[in-house]
């Protein structure tokens, strides 16, 4: 069925054809997750995306794109604030971003999240890859998946992936938090993509704070993957934002993620080779226990629960 839904969608998208990118609009980033709530960084959205096979849409549909489409009100289920936190951490990382939030998580009777899979992933960039010149789509920021034994992804997703890196579109993934030291998420796992860690430097006080910038920071115990499987590390002590316009602390790789998509788009090239070897020449290498790899210090991190 989902196969089905998403293939009628794919013919939706090119059936309504998309015009080449403009040299007038600035670049955006699409963020694959489960909605936001617009009340909150307004100006910065592009455009809204929402794409599922469960469940409905605001339109009561299963596709919706345009203003409300991945809005959320801010009474609903604390599960569905995972979407606005990575907006807000990318728009502190790089305040002149502009975004795209695709949802791709139903919402069931009860107002809690329903189940969802790579599959909504698959169609949420199929979106993406149609649209990329419409919205002049500069990064794909991604902090859904679980781990697959052999990488395992959808059918076709690999292409997708490689496809937008050709095109200078970087798909950037979680590793994930399961403190796996053997394997990363899926679809990270994809060579294609940009593999993201974390890195934690625990402030030794009462109260947390997103950032001690007097620790040395090395990587979290809690980050997925072996030597060599992740491509960058960077902090993942955030304040961010939550549905009720409310800061809370948060940590994992999906925070270091949003950062690191925010920055890259702050730092991108003419492509995706010459903007990963330019951010990769300004890390330093970080370790723990398991692993090791570069680290890409923001030198805006904020410290405070504000903003």
């Amino acid at each position: 069925m989902k196969k089905i839904i998403a293939a009628v969608l794919m013919a939706a998208f090119v059936m309504a054809g998309v015009p080449a990118v403009s040299a007038d609009i600035p670049p955006s980033i699409a963020v694959i997750d489960n909605g936001t709530n617009t009340a909150y960084y307004a100006s910065s959205i592009a455009t809204e995306v929402c794409v599922i096979t469960s469940y409905s849409c605001p339109n009561g549909k299963m596709f919706m794109e345009g203003p409300g489409a991945a809005n959320l009100p801010a009474t609903t289920s604390k599960d569905f604030n995972h979407g606005i936190e990575m907006i807000s951490v990318i728009m502190r990382v790089n305040p002149a971003a502009k975004i795209i939030p695709i949802r791709i998580v139903g919402m069931t009777p009860n107002g809690n999240q329903s189940l969802y899979s790579l599959d909504d992933v698959k169609a949420a960039l199929d979106w993406v890859i149609v649209n990329r010149d419409k919205y002049n789509i500069a990064a794909v920021s991604l902090s859904q998946g679980k781990i697959f034994a052999g990488c395992k992804v959808p059918a076709a997703m690999a292409g997708q992936i490689a496809t937008l890196k050709a095109a200078q579109v970087p798909v950037i993934a979680a590793v994930g938090n399961d403190g796996n030291h053997t394997a990363v998420m899926s679809p990270a796992c994809l060579t294609d993509t940009v593999a993201v860690g974390a890195t934690d430097n625990p402030y030794p006080g009462v109260q947390p704070i997103a950032y001690d910038v007097k620790a040395v920071p090395y990587i979290a115990r809690y980050s997925n993957g072996a030597q060599g499987q992740t491509d960058f590390f960077l902090n993942a002590r955030w304040y961010t934002r939550q549905l009720d316009g409310s800061m809370k602390f948060t940590v994992g790789t999906s925070n270091a993620t949003a950062a690191m998509s925010g920055y890259w788009l702050l730092n991108r090239k003419a492509t995706f080779d010459e903007t990963f070897a330019a951010i990769l020449a300004g890390t330093t290498q970080i370790k723990n226990e398991f692993q090791s790899g570069p680290f890409v210090t923001i030198d805006s991190i904020p410290l405070g629960n504000t903003k």
